[in-house]
């Protein structure tokens, strides 16, 4: 079975530009309120179940996922420039982005939050 979360995190944590903002704050579902949200953070909060995509001999060989991916920081440059990131390092691995997001202030945190989905395949691994 494969673990779409850990294929995503994976790859979001091999990009240095992102992990120099955000290590340890990639989180998955939500960001804990006890977790530092004073520097930027990513959730990567799935939006459906994997459903089966491809076959062959009438067995599944990939999943289709679908994700939104939500950056927030006080900075809405730096926002801007992690996002950009995880959308090349997603598109590396066939995912690519949808219509849909948020792109706003929230005055109550003073911070911006720029959140993005996006639909791929990922290859089913066999345990």
């Amino acid at each position: 079975m494969t673990d779409g979360l850990m294929v995503i995190y994976n790859q979001l944590n091999s990009n240095e530009i992102i992990v120099s903002h955000c290590n340890g704050r990639i989180k998955f579902y939500e960001y804990p309120e006890t977790a530092d949200a004073s520097k930027p953070f990513i959730v990567i909060d799935p939006l459906d179940v994997p459903g089966p995509a491809v076959f062959a001999s009438n067995e599944n060989h990939a999943n289709e996922y679908l994700y939104q991916i939500d950056v927030e920081a006080s900075n809405r440059l730096l926002v801007k420039e992690i996002q950009r990131e995880i959308k090349n390092e997603l598109k590396k691995i066939g995912f690519g982005q949808l219509k849909d997001g948020l792109d706003e202030y929230f005055k109550e945190t003073k911070r911006f939050v720029d959140a993005r989905r996006y639909q791929g395949l990922i290859k089913e691994e066999v345990l």
